[in-house]
């Protein structure tokens, strides 16, 4: 019986038998084998079955299926390959069939029909003891990626002070091996080991990727209200309009919004959200400013502050809302 042992290696192991045919993996209810990880697309991969041929294949999910550490879209699976599905870790096991026929290799005889008798054999070179990989120190009261609270972190970024799992660092081949960096700073991570402390704290509610998109559009477009409101009524409080101030707090606004409604997930998508999300509550904003002061100051001075204060305010909004 060909079956996945899910979160191997962990106290929450458990073991998923494969049913003819497709089975299909992710973090929807719909799924035959539903895995409730945030790094795990609702519809993530499937697993076909034909026969004694096992194969997975990648349903365009956001964060991969790797097969020995290598991403791949469809791949044929062998007993006792370790599989990744975003960031959690699953085993293929499969029974050998009893009995199965061994091929004992062919012996090679060598005759020596030179009259001169042979020379002694070099003794085989010994291979140089390998270094031990050096693990550093996690940061104190850190255990979990900084993205996936209930995953452990493996990597450290030494400029960020942060942990982060195989899923959230960017990988890189160079002649020394697979280089490993942060995605937000570019610092070179090196490895951690950690024992990861579950928090007994109220269980966070997983979105799918939809909710988690409608829920950034949502927020996004409250807070550009918000931050037009704010705009409007301190413009009218202090007479004059500051828009090197007014426009960069829209944008932290914005930015924050989306960062709860994505529930701090990076992605280049949800950036874009919160950059427009300011845009428009700049936009806004100034209009407010108008209505309310009749302030119509147009020289070079004034455009100059403003375009710099929503170029600020623009950046901010990129960076925070999806930390991309």
């Amino acid at each position: 019986m060909a079956k996945l042992i899910i979160h191997s290696g962990t106290p929450q192991a458990r073991e998923f038998e494969l049913k003819p045919g497709a089975n299909r993996i992710g973090r929807g209810e719909a799924n035959d084998c539903q895995i409730a990880d945030p790094s795990v697309s609702t519809h993530h991969a499937q697993v076909i079955v034909e026969g004694a041929s096992v194969r997975i294949k990648d349903l365009n999910s956001t964060n991969g299926t790797f097969v020995n550490q290598t991403q791949v879209s469809e791949g044929i699976l062998q007993p006792g390959q370790p599989l990744r599905l975003g960031g959690v870790e699953i085993v293929f096991q499969a029974d050998v069939p009893a009995g199965a026929p061994t091929v004992a290799p062919t012996p090679v005889i060598r005759i020596n029909i030179s009259s001169s008798p042979p020379a002694p054999s070099a003794p085989p070179p010994t291979a140089a003891p390998s270094s031990p990989e050096v693990f550093a120190e996690p940061p104190p009261g850190k255990t979990a990626c900084k993205f996936h609270p209930k995953i452990g972190g493996q990597w450290l970024c030494r400029k960020c002070n942060e942990l982060f799992c195989p899923v959230c660092v960017s990988t890189k081949p160079s002649s020394e091996g697979i280089i490993h960096s942060c995605r937000k700073c570019g610092t070179t991570c090196v490895p951690v080991k950690t024992q990861l402390v579950v928090s007994k704290e109220k269980p966070v509610v997983v979105y799918s990727d939809q909710m988690l998109l409608i829920r950034s559009l949502g927020f996004g477009f409250v807070a550009a209200l918000l931050g037009a409101l704010i705009w409007t009524g301190l413009s009218y409080l202090m007479g004059v309009d500051v828009p090197f101030i007014f426009a960069p707090l829209v944008g932290a606004l914005c930015g924050y919004a989306v960062k709860l409604g994505c529930q701090d997930t990076p992605s280049p998508v949800f950036s874009s959200i919160a950059a427009a999300s300011c845009i428009l509550g700049s936009v806004l904003g100034k209009f407010g400013m108008i209505a309310v002061t009749h302030l119509t100051l147009n020289t070079n001075t004034t455009y100059f502050t403003g375009g710099l204060g929503l170029v600020i305010a623009i950046y901010a909004a990129w960076k925070i809302g999806g930390d991309a």
